[in-house]
């Protein structure tokens, strides 16, 4: 009987992890379905993979990891054989990245491309949005990578990933200690923010989730905006919100407040031209795979 590739990636990470909870994880699904979809291949095999209590391989399931391994490794070859043979694999692709993928979302992406398609050529641009929009507009561009950036009318444009705002305080602030926050426990406080021109359409974004919610504030604009000056433009008072995602970034001295508010989510979005080359249409099938693979997206 044909053994769907995808389930000889389930047993093997069950096999590698030593536990279904672990291969869950890992795989970015919940348990569950997970044991259920083993527990049917078992019963279309007539053989148990595994023992339970503790978890580990049987006789017979020994013999499946070693040859799904093999089935697995030949299948890869014949993808990036077909790949090569179609010219997919070589050339370059310009990809221009916001400030807030930096951290995460771009150095993911980039190693991804690097596993996948070896003979392409990744020429990446970090930027503010309003440079980046600029590039793309004057042809310089092929990709674009960023939270809610403006892009020319002529690019398509997928969601990779949807997060929620933190609040990010000094670790002085009045509300440093607290676990979550309401906005309204901010009211009389600063936002502070990058200047406008930096990235007008995310900028406005911001300001509009906070409004949605009722509270309004006054803006600072930060004549040193970045990560790495938090702790500068903080200090012991003001706010920002930052996706959660950038909170493993933050500099010491910073604190970050999950917030009750129902606040609109904030969107990371790939966007490229509307006729792509084929390095550039493997660039984003491969952000789509890793988002994917990452628990970003549920496409």
């Amino acid at each position: 009987m044909p053994v769907d590739l995808r389930l000889m990636r389930y047993v093997i990470a069950v096999a590698e992890e030593g536990s279904f909870e672990a291969a869950a994880e890992r795989l970015h699904m919940t348990q569950p379905p997970l044991s259920r979809q083993i527990r049917d291949l078992e019963r279309e095999l007539s053989v148990n993979l595994f023992h339970r209590r503790p978890t580990r391989l049987t006789e017979a399931g020994r013999v499946f990891v070693e040859a799904a391994r093999r089935v697995l490794t030949e299948a890869e070859q014949a993808v990036e054989h077909t790949r090569k043979a179609a010219g997919v694999d070589h050339g370059a692709v310009r990809i221009g990245y916001t400030v807030t993928a930096a951290f995460d979302e771009m150095p993911k992406l980039f190693a991804a491309m690097r596993a996948r398609h070896p003979g392409i050529r990744m020429e990446a641009r970090e930027s503010w949005d309003a440079e980046l929009t600029t590039a793309a507009g004057d042809g310089e561009l092929d990709v674009l990578l960023g939270r809610h950036l403006q892009v020319p009318a002529t690019f398509l444009t997928t969601v990779l990933r949807r997060e929620d705002f933190v609040v990010v305080v000094g670790a002085g602030h009045r509300l440093a200690g607290r676990a979550r926050v309401r906005l309204r426990d901010l009211r009389g406080e600063t936002l502070r923010f990058f200047p406008r021109r930096f990235a007008p359409l995310y900028h406005d974004e911001v300001l509009e989730a906070l409004r949605s919610t009722g509270e309004d504030f006054d803006v600072w604009e930060n004549p040193l905006p970045g990560l790495r000056n938090l702790g500068v433009s903080l200090n012991d008072s003001g706010f920002m919100l930052l996706p959660e995602s950038l909170v493993r970034q933050l500099p010491g001295g910073i604190a970050y407040l999950p917030i009750v508010d129902e606040l609109p989510s904030i969107e990371l979005r790939l966007s490229w031209e509307r006729n792509p080359s084929p390095a550039a249409t493997a660039l984003v099938r491969t952000a789509r795979r890793l988002a994917r693979r990452e628990g970003w997206s549920q496409e």
